[in-house]
């Protein structure tokens, strides 16, 4: 039995033993079907002698090819035959109340599956059955502990672990926290969509961590907050550690401005992982501007490789500006920043490489009437070794009883100056959201895109991406902040 099965039958061991009079449950859960289309692509090859040219990058009978020097071959990916997944993915929420004096408990179990198609194709589709959390808390008036399958949300990300938390109020304006236990693969909590699995490394560390961490809250005055956390995670086997970090925030609002400062380090590498400061202020007209400057150096554990490559991080300047109507039916908001990489101490002489970037973002919604509402954006970003824009435009629907029906349209564009290989993607979906009952609601979505390369090997397809989903969100059992906001309501009654 694993670590998180255990938790949860002990979980299950209190719920059955508690009194049954001071109970109170309530069951959510959320189950999805997906369908994606998908083109794999495989390596290919033709002799250097069909192509035309010279250099890396060169002319042939099936398009642009990469030629490596000192090799008679030049490669291309070629387009394979299409193909699908449909995972299925089940979600139950169990929170549990009145268990005791302050004792309450909460789990959240995903189930994975497949419905056809290949199965590797969806992230975590194999791991059939996941605990994200199962834990037990005690509430008291000056502490809160907690013990079981649990995570923490901070700068230093979602971290989740099984262990023991204790949070204790020594004050009304002083909080401290400490955490301990096993670590867990980072992001176990995030949604299969997240872009945070996709960027994630496919290796995780073969010995699990402890992680030993504490954090500690300040708010001296209403206009003042302070924070910090200080995290390391040890090899269980104690022969040596993946991460040693240290991460502090403040916030401070004098004369109308709002000021947020942050910073996160690295003491295994020596980095300065991030480094923040902001300040904003409502001005006139219902307007809100900001400024912000931001240093930035990815973080890497010391379990992968990646940190070995020593990253460079950049310095960044950004500048945004927000607009609401009077009646809040309009919005606007406008952002950009100019950033300039740290030096690589790579490239030649006659060919720098490009040590800067920028990003212009711009949005905004209009509420048309009580029931429609229509909304875009638009972003450009241009960097070092690639460039992307994107936008998108929608309008939904809302009716009574959260009825619900939507349609947007998108184009994105990325070009890698590194791949022989440009083109976009546009495309349009339509979503509606539908309630059966008071507590089971569904949702569709239905989607096609279509793919248009340029400069790619004529065996690279433009093809067209179709895309579907259903979801179905129910529950079970009494909402206790309904419940006391019900009573409330009673109580004021004539």
């Amino acid at each position: 039995m694993t670590n998180g099965l255990r938790t949860t039958a002990l979980l299950w061991l209190v719920v059955c033993v508690a009194p049954a009079e001071a109970q109170g449950f309530r069951i959510t859960g959320s189950s999805l079907a997906y369908y994606f289309e998908l083109r794999p692509v495989a390596e290919d090859s033709i002799p250097d002698s069909l192509t035309t040219g010279s250099g890396l990058v060169r002319q042939s009978t099936v398009g642009l090819v990469s030629c490596p020097p000192g090799q008679t071959r030049c490669y291309f990916y070629r387009s394979l035959d299409r193909t699908y997944t449909v995972p299925l993915t089940q979600d139950v929420e169990v929170t549990g109340w009145g268990l005791g004096q302050g004792v309450s408990m909460y789990a959240h179990i995903r189930a994975n599956a497949n419905a056809g198609g290949a199965e590797e194709l969806w992230t975590r589709e194999n791991d059939r059955f996941i605990a994200l959390a199962a834990y037990v808390e005690v509430d008291r008036d000056r502490w809160t502990a907690r013990a079981g399958r649990q995570w923490l949300t901070s700068q230093l990300g979602v971290n989740n672990f099984d262990g023991a938390s204790l949070a204790l109020r020594a004050t009304r304006r002083i909080t401290v926290e400490g955490y301990a236990g096993s670590s867990l693969i980072q992001g176990l909590s995030e949604p299969p969509t997240s872009s945070e699995l996709a960027a994630a490394d496919v290796l995780p560390p073969d010995v699990r961590g402890i992680v030993l961490g504490g954090t500690v809250r300040w708010r001296p005055a209403p206009r003042f907050a302070f924070g910090a956390e200080y995290q390391r995670v040890i090899r269980s086997d104690r022969a040596g550690f993946y991460s040693d970090r240290l991460a502090v925030d403040a916030v401070f609002i004098a004369r109308g401005i709002s000021f947020i400062a942050d910073a996160q380090a690295d003491f295994a590498t020596h980095a300065l992982n991030e480094l923040r400061v902001r300040a904003s202020r409502p001005l006139w007209h219902r307007v809100e501007a900001g400024v912000e400057t931001v240093h930035s150096t990815p973080f890497f554990p010391l379990w992968t490789i990646w940190g070995v490559f020593s990253p460079v991080g950049f310095n960044e300047a950004r500048a945004d500006a927000r607009w609401r109507s009077e009646n809040d039916n309009v919005s606007i908001a406008l952002s950009g920043g100019y950033r300039r990489y740290q030096n690589t101490h790579t490239g030649v002489g006659f060919l720098p490489l490009r040590d800067d970037g920028w990003t212009a973002i711009a949005s905004g919604s209009w509420q048309l009437g009580p029931a429609w509402e229509t909304w875009g954006s638009y972003r450009r970003d241009i960097g070092f070794g690639a460039s992307s824009s994107d936008g998108d435009v929608g309008i939904r629907w809302s009716g009574i009883d959260r009825v619900s029906l939507g349609a947007t349209g998108s184009v994105l564009q990325n070009i890698y100056e590194f791949r022989v290989a440009s083109g976009y993607v546009a495309g349009a979906s339509v979503d509606a959201a539908l309630p059966l009952t008071s507590e089971i609601r569904l949702v569709a979505q239905a989607g096609v895109y279509r793919q248009i390369a340029a400069n790619t090997p004529s065996t690279t397809m433009n093809w067209s991406q179709r895309r579907a989903l259903i979801r179905l969100d129910w529950s079970v059992g009494s909402d206790p902040g309904m419940s006391a906001l019900r009573s409330v309501k009673g109580a004021r009654q004539p």
